[in-house]
């Protein structure tokens, strides 16, 4: 299985806080099953400063320490891109991040507002070649009353990453409510990653996952790019 949003690289962000953090947190996530991760940093966050150098000393360390420690687990590269809406469309295409080597782009959009500029920005990713995936849309409480646009942006190709936690209700009623909602209106757009960040209240659930939603997980990368055109 592949778990596609994950921060695992050390010392970056919220996520793991140092290289030890992110074995750890490597190594649950092997446990429950996954063989694929990708490590999804914040960028272009305001919330933290992460700059090109810092991931690729952090890329570097984890990668050593996981193939000694936990050999069997892929790790692939990539990145989660905050859309704030005040960067101009064309710079935020120039400055995209994949997961690893595909034409995938995690966009991650504040959980308090939809930027005025936020579609002009996501539809100016599709029409520069790439598939945008949103990174659990069932926090932003913007996109509730976008139900129009969130049906072109998925007759556009985009995809939907729902958080494990979140359905499970890991993280109170609400979340659980919209991410439930937006699987139900979108079930052929949505797919499950855990967007863990520790073992603590944010740690990966995969060994809770129901076998009813076992289909929602992709196996690899490779799946990911052809998602929703396969199973339609």
């Amino acid at each position: 299985m592949l778990d596609l949003h994950t921060h695992i690289l050390p010392g970056l962000d919220d996520g793991a806080v140092d290289l030890a953090a992110g074995v750890a947190l490597s190594l649950r996530l092997h446990q429950q099953g996954i063989t694929t991760v990708v490590a999804t940093p914040h960028w272009h966050s305001p919330r933290f400063e992460v700059e090109h150098p810092g991931i690729e000393r952090a890329w570097d360390a984890l990668r050593v320490a996981v193939a000694s420690q936990v050999p069997g687990l892929t790790l692939v590269l990539g990145a989660e891109h905050h859309c704030s809406g005040a960067e101009d469309p064309v710079a935020f295409v120039a400055g995209i991040r994949p997961l690893g080597d595909s034409r995938m782009v995690l966009i991650e959009l504040p959980d308090d507002h939809l930027p005025p500029r936020a579609w002009a920005t996501v539809f100016a990713v599709v029409r520069a070649g790439w598939r945008p995936l949103l990174a659990h849309p069932e926090r932003c409480r913007g996109l509730r009353g976008q139900r129009e646009q969130l049906a072109a942006f998925v007759e556009a190709g985009g995809l939907l990453q729902l958080t494990l936690g979140h359905l499970l209700g890991c993280h109170g009623w609400r979340m659980r409510w919209h991410s439930r909602a937006l699987l139900k209106r979108f079930p052929q757009a949505c797919l499950i990653a855990s967007d863990s960040h520790d073992l603590g209240v944010r740690r990966p659930q995969w060994d809770r996952l129901p076998t009813t939603w076992r289909h929602l997980v992709p196996a690899d990368l490779a799946t990911v790019s052809t998602w929703g055109i396969a199973n339609s």
